[in-house]
């Protein structure tokens, strides 16, 4: 049919060659949007900044989560239990140094870096660099002298090599952690999966070469991460220098700030690690450190139900400052409240499994010599159930500037310990230092909630 030139009216039928009602067309229109728009909006949902944020912490902390796990397993099954408990005790170091690091530089960046924009922000960034360099040569010293003493014969055989190891390498560990939280604190998690995914595949590679070389032992163990740390947080740092403005004067002004508010943080971590990373110390000392080695293999298992946690953990902990900042208290006690039920439900389920199968996961990861375990795992798994949603309730006492709170209900932690928990360890091994975990966790979740709702419904948030 030849064209005529002539166009059809908006809502004209081409085949009956007539106009459609306006009101059916609008009804059309209607039923169509109404079709579209829960797509639209649950496709949109997933693509929020703040949703996608989350995942990626989340994929980040997969990244962290199975590099460490597989470190674990590669050791756990090349060496003996011996060699891995040596590795569990240094490593244990590694993450008291990175606590303390995070109550004296990271946490207080995270909460203050908000409040700063364009050169102030650059000054204060810089501050907390030097600070951070500060902070590791004051460890490495620290380690170099123990390392000395235990080489003199003070301490459990072959921990020397360790500690000697750690003195070298911990400084580009803890730098690595800096810049992964300077990441989170400014949402840029993005940049923060970029670096611990070059870590990741730089430290399991150098692993599997001295596995397959026959001369992986716990020190080298550290050297391997120690260089990778180091590699992969020198080129952030080039990277990123221009974000960084330091300066002597305002680094001794910034420190002087960090410390009166960080210093209640400083003392918490020093009271949660006594309370919590001791456990493998105690156990070598009473059982040797094959007994710290099934400890490890066993937390090595739970440690599976990390990549969530820590994943929101590290997204939660930044996002905790800004709801604050933005919206005062009322904002945090609904945030806080909500990630602390979001962390429980999903810790519930995933260590569910961890109930029945642990057992399995540990002849399964770890190899036929740590078969017979699975109890420890279970309970390890209901403690991690029970620790998971005290995180908020402390991010948000770190928030209104009352660490002294948080420092105070890890003594519950640190009773728990010298009460029961030593007890425990010394009758029951590796069983007893699980109950205690438990018994602490739990006590100490119930108290830490209870301190926060008290600061905020008194007011006493600054």
């Amino acid at each position: 049919m030849p064209e005529t030139g002539l166009a059809l009216a908006p809502g004209a039928d081409p085949d009956k060659g007539m106009m459609t009602p306006l009101s059916t067309l609008s009804k059309e229109r209607e039923a169509e949007t109404t079709d579209v728009a829960p797509v639209s909006k649950a496709i949109g949902f997933f693509f929020k900044p703040a949703v996608r944020s989350g995942w990626t912490a989340l994929l980040n902390q997969g990244v962290v989560s199975v590099s460490n796990f597989l470190t674990g397993v590669i050791i756990g099954r090349s060496c003996s239990k011996e060699e891995f408990g040596l590795y569990m005790l240094g490593l244990s170091l590694v993450l008291a140094v990175t606590d303390l690091q995070m109550s004296l530089v990271s946490t207080p960046y995270m909460v203050y870096s908000p409040r700063f924009r364009g050169c102030e922000l650059g000054l204060y960034a810089g501050s907390c660099l030097i600070h951070q360099f500060a902070l590791s040569a004051v460890v490495t010293l620290g380690l170099s002298a123990w390392g000395l003493a235990l080489f003199l014969g003070f301490g459990p055989p072959g921990l020397a090599r360790v500690v000697w190891a750690l003195a070298a390498t911990v400084g580009f560990i803890m730098f690595k952690e800096f810049a992964r939280r300077v990441c989170f604190a400014g949402l840029h998690m993005e940049t923060a999966l970029l670096l611990d995914f070059c870590v990741a595949l730089m430290q399991v590679t150098g692993l599997m070469l001295l596995y397959r070389l026959g001369i992986l032992s716990a020190s080298r163990a550290f050297w391997a991460i120690g260089f990778a740390c180091g590699i992969a947080g020198a080129a952030w740092l080039f990277l990123n220098r221009r974000a960084f403005m330091p300066r002597v004067s305002r680094a001794l002004s910034d420190l002087g700030h960090n410390w009166k508010f960080g210093k209640w943080i400083f003392a918490s971590g020093i009271v949660w690690t006594i309370s919590v990373s001791i456990y493998p110390w105690f156990l070598t000392a009473f059982h040797g450190a094959a007994s710290a080695g099934v400890w490890a293999a066993c937390l090595g298992v739970v440690a599976l139900a990390n990549v969530p946690l820590m994943g929101m953990q590290n997204f939660l902990g930044p996002k905790t400052a800004n709801i604050y900042a933005q919206g005062g208290a009322a904002a945090l006690y609904r945030f806080v409240f909500k990630s602390s039920l979001l962390l429980l439900i999903g810790m519930a389920v995933l260590c569910g499994a961890l109930l029945t199968s642990g057992d399995f996961l540990l002849g399964l990861f770890y190899g036929g010599k740590y078969v017979g375990n699975g109890l420890i795992v279970g309970i390890l798994a209901l403690g991690l159930v029970a620790g998971s949603s005290a995180f908020s309730f402390s991010r948000a006492l770190f928030v209104v500037e009352r660490a002294d709170m948080d420092f105070k209900v890890n003594f519950v932690c640190l009773f728990i310990l010298l009460t029961l928990g030593i007890w425990l360890v010394r009758t029951f091994g590796p069983i007893g230092a699980a109950c205690s975990f438990l018994l602490s966790n739990t006590a100490a979740t119930g108290v830490r909630c209870a301190a926060f709702v008290f600061v905020v419904r008194s007011g006493e948030g600054k």
